[in-house]
């Protein structure tokens, strides 16, 4: 025994109407998704943020010079002296 639907003498025609209802229910999810996460995202905490300084370096001539050697040694210039081995090679 099997079962017909429809009528079988009738030609089969596609349906040219969209179901709207999954479209629907995705949308309404999403609108209360929505609803549920701005109150979230309006929401803040003050921060208290520090004030920047912009303050210009310049380069002395009293700065620190170091220099690396091939053989892993260092050696160190100031305006006052020179000192080797100032690098710990650790």
């Amino acid at each position: 025994m099997s079962m017909t639907v429809g009528n079988p003498d009738a030609e089969d025609d596609l349906v040219a109407d969209i179901n709207t209802t999954p479209l629907v229910d995705v949308m309404l999810v999403l609108l209360i998704i929505f609803l549920i996460t701005i109150p979230v995202v309006i929401q803040s905490v003050s921060v208290e943020l520090p004030k920047e300084r912009n303050l210009p370096t310049q380069t002395k001539p009293e700065n620190i010079v170091i220099a690396v050697n091939k053989d892993a040694t260092c050696s160190g210039t100031t305006s006052s002296s020179r000192t080797n081995g100032c690098c710990s090679t650790g």
